[in-house]
This record gives structure tokens, sequence and C-alpha cells, in this order.
């Protein structure tokens, strides 16, 4: 049976799937939210069966179309793969490429990646999704995104991690703040500093909590925000300070904020590329990886400096 499915089809699938809305698909895939909607119902057509419930603006994979996301995403990944298999060939690389990133690295990591394969690789797309640690492992367990860039937390078995930097966590504050003039501050001498800190369903509190416990205290927490850019943002309008790695600060305003070292014994987290471990990398993800680890050499001899 010839259904004349499509690659497109399957792109502009997934698109909805990722996002379970259409007009953020349509943004990511750069067209017009119609064209999303005309190819998910030619694709639904052509297969006789509908793959999303519509609820409002958003929509939900019905039981066809989460079994029919698990065969596209292995059809998808596939092609680009073969295509950046002619890259290597020829010496380009080509293709398309899912990356997942943890909010602490995004700003920190990913622009300049992106900078340096749009001046020497043209022909190489790639679709960038900020997610907690947990959601990058598992979909790169699962082959849903081909490289992660998160915390080594090394709790999987089937994916391999590869550190690339070791950062310490710092007190951020701002510059007018109590502690502002100094180089760094005893946790000992925070036992009745409020602090905005991320809730505990995130790996860097969990980590902030085991350097309060091992101090014999708990943190006074004033505000839990979700996000670091808005942590910032409050670290300023609310005069209350933060921790948080120091890698954060890379890439974002941080006028008006000064960044205090912990101690006596300086907490760090590890930080890296997470790869499905037994899976053959694509050119497009090795790729990546090199061009990060350039940049962060280039970043470590600036710190040298």
């Amino acid at each position: 049976m010839n259904l004349a499915i499509e690659i497109r089809h399957l792109r502009y699938f997934l698109a909805v799937a990722e996002t379970a809305n259409f007009t953020r698909a349509a943004e990511r895939l750069g067209v017009s939210q119609p064209s999303v909607s005309q190819q998910l119902k030619e694709l639904e057509k052509k297969l006789g069966t509908p793959l999303f419930a519509r609820l409002g603006k958003e929509v939900r994979l019905t039981d066809a179309g989460a079994a029919f996301r698990q065969h596209a995403e292995v059809v998808v990944r596939k092609l680009d793969e073969a295509c950046g298999s002619v890259g290597q060939v020829t010496g380009l690389v080509r293709g398309h490429l899912e990356v997942g990133v943890i909010p602490a690295l995004h700003l920190a990591w990913v622009p300049k990646v992106l900078g340096r394969l749009a001046a020497d690789h043209s022909g190489l797309s790639v679709a960038v999704h900020e997610k907690p640690t947990r959601a990058v492992e598992r979909d790169v367990e699962s082959g849903r995104i081909a490289l992660g860039l998160g915390i080594m937390t090394r709790s999987s078995p089937n994916l391999r991690y590869e550190r690339l930097v070791t950062e310490p966590f710092v007190l951020i504050a701002r510059d007018d703040h109590a502690f502002a003039r100094r180089r760094s501050v005893d946790t000992k001498e925070l036992a009745d500093t409020r602090l905005i800190l991320l809730p505990e369903t995130f790996d860097i509190r969990l980590a902030i909590d085991e350097h309060f416990l091992r101090a014999k205290l708990r943190p006074k927490v004033a505000f839990e925000i979700d996000t670091i850019d808005a942590t910032l943002a409050a670290v300023h309008a609310a005069r209350t300070p933060t921790i948080l790695p120091r890698i954060v600060l890379d890439g974002r305003a941080s006028d008006g904020l000064v960044a205090l070292e912990l101690g006596p014994t300086t907490r760090t987290m590890d930080f890296g590329l997470i790869w499905r471990r037994g899976n053959e990398t694509s050119p497009p993800a090795r790729l990546f990886a090199e061009t990060l680890r350039s940049s962060l050499a280039g970043r470590k001899t600036a710190s040298r400096r």
C-alpha cells in the first residue's frame, strides 16, 4: 500500500507532538499555522485515523498518534543521519539536529555554537529544546533528541556522560548588598539570610540543600522561582540574593549583580554532553559537540588571563 507520506508530514507531525500546540509548532518550523494544520489533515487522511485530540488551543496525541510518533521519530532521525553521512563524505555537514539543553546552560553555551555553525555550515539546521535535566535525559535515551547538554547526574546506565566543565556555586546578590564588597562568604553566615531559590524539583536546588545540610543549616527561603532569568531579575528587584552555579551568568545581562564564592568548602557541579550509549552518533551531533568543546576551550583560556 502506497500512502505517499512525505518527510514534511513527519516533521510537522513531530513538531506538533513536541509542542502540543499548532501555533508553537509553526513558530519552530518557520511556517504559518494554517500550513501546519493542512499538513496534519493530509497526514491523518492518508493514515485514515486522527493522530491528535484537540483540547482548545492545546492538542494531545491519540493512541494511534502515540504509536505513530515512535516510528516517525526513527524515520526522521535515520534520514538526518543519512544526509549527514553524505555531507561527511563531501566535507560538508548537512541535515537536521535535535538538541536538549537545561536552562542553566542555554544562554551560556548554545548561542555561541549556533553562531559558528551558521557561519560555517549553512546546510545544517538545529532545533534546540530547553528542558529540565531529567527530561533531557529521557529524550536522549528514547532517541527523540540526539544530544543533551546538562548536569552530569550519571543516573542512567543507558546514557554516556561527557563532562566539559565543573562550575562552583556562588551567592549572587545586588551590588549594594551587605556582602557585595567581599570576595567570598561562609555558608554559615547565611543562616539568617533570606534567599531566592529554584524549587525542590530541580537538581540544582537539591545540590544547594545538600550543601546547607553539610553546614548543618537549612536555607531560609524567601521566594521559589522556577526560571533562572526571573530569579536573577528578582535578586535585583527584591534585593534578595540567590545561590546558583556561576555558569548561569554567562551570556546573561548581570549589571548590578555580583557573584561571591561560597565557603569554606566550595560546592561544585559538573556539566557536559549527554549521549545515548551504544548509538552511532550522527555527523551533525558530532559537529555540534566539537564546536561546543572548541568554544569552551576558548572560554577557559580567556578566564586564565
